[in-house]
């Protein structure tokens, strides 16, 4: 039995977030922030205004836990490998991955629309009741793209790796309302 060249090939996307700002732009950002924020806190704390010093602390301690809370997202990725007869899904930061396997031929992928009109659309990929959240960090253009990728890969309606949907349309995607 001869093996389909698209079926005998692993197929991986990467997933992670634009994180453009690198770790010695954010700590010249932070420095930059804390030295200006500082130096009109004193001169207001020297003038007799002493609170001022006292917020302006506690806003340069909320900016660097929110700079360090961006800054750990950026370590999130998700890594989709597609072999001929199943789909991985590894997602998570370094430390904690959560790792999911569908069988291709019923992988399914989902789109979710939400009832708020400024809310993103979410993709799932599902199969036999189970279902994992992907691209998440994706922009609507790049989940697009991903989901005419997956297509060309897995398959419209779970038809693994042939690019066509049975019943002659190439679009598979399933757009769901969410509730709640």
């Amino acid at each position: 039995m001869l093996a389909d060249p698209m079926d005998a090939a692993v197929h991986r996307i990467m997933i992670v977030p634009n994180r453009s700002l690198g770790v010695t732009g954010l700590w010249f950002f932070y420095a930059g922030s804390v030295g200006l924020t500082l130096a009109l806190a004193a001169w207001f704390a020297f003038n007799g205004f002493w609170p001022v010093l006292a917020y302006a602390i506690v806003e340069l301690l909320l900016l660097g836990a929110c700079l360090l809370a961006s800054w750990r997202q950026g370590f999130y990725g998700e890594l989709i490998t597609v072999q001929e007869d199943c789909v991985w899904v590894e997602k998570g930061y370094a430390g904690h991955l959560e790792r999911n396997v569908f069988n291709r031929y019923w992988a399914q992928v989902v789109v979710r629309v939400p009832h708020a009109r400024l809310h993103p659309k979410r993709m799932y990929l599902r199969s036999h009741g189970r279902e994992c959240e992907i691209g998440r960090c994706l922009t609507e253009a790049q989940r697009k793209s991903l989901e005419k990728r997956l297509a060309e890969l897995i398959g419209p309606l779970g038809e693994a790796g042939s690019g066509h949907s049975r019943h002659g349309s190439s679009s598979f995607k399933q757009e769901i309302p969410t509730h709640g």
